[in-house]
């Protein structure tokens, strides 16, 4: 007997695949950060319900961002937890209150010192705040190891788009 398989299984065991971007079918150049962040979470039993990542054009400096998000179903607090990264100033997070699905303003995650914060350290963090709704404590001051790779990706993208 053949079993076939669950795609909803197979759905939650998969980490994140590349979205097709226009000009660059493996996604953005920061995807790879992306896939170990969501690497070291799901490892931890804590991905995000969802995901999303973002390039500001030129007239808004032409960032990278993306965005982490765990509603109120996914964490042990009164609410949800957004986690927010960009290219220049690294890791923040919001609470998002119940009522009307409101999010609180953002806030430095200040124990990351990185704009490219290891993935533990950053599962570190949600961790705390997904499991706690505390804000980690610590301090984390090392740097993911292929940030260099990916600064290098975020510049030869802006000079293949201008």
């Amino acid at each position: 007997m053949t079993r076939t398989p669950d795609p909803q299984v197979e759905a939650r065991d998969r980490l994140l695949d590349p979205p097709g971007w226009p000009g660059c079918a493996q996604g953005l150049p920061h995807w790879p950060y992306l896939q170990a962040v969501d690497q070291a979470l799901t490892g931890r039993g804590i991905p995000p319900g969802a995901v999303c990542i973002d390039r500001a054009g030129r007239a808004h400096g032409d960032t990278m961002s993306m965005d982490l998000s765990w509603d109120v179903s996914r964490t042990n607090g009164p609410g949800g937890v957004q986690f927010h990264w960009d290219e220049d100033t690294g890791w923040s997070y919001a609470t998002v209150r119940l009522i009307r699905d409101s999010a609180l303003p953002r806030r430095p995650l200040a124990p990351l010192h990185r704009v490219f914060a290891t993935p533990e350290a950053v599962a570190d963090a949600a961790e705390s705040l997904v499991r706690s709704w505390r804000t980690p404590t610590g301090e984390y001051g090392a740097e993911w190891d292929q940030a260099r790779e990916v600064r290098t990706a975020i510049e030869v993208f802006r000079q293949s788009i201008r």
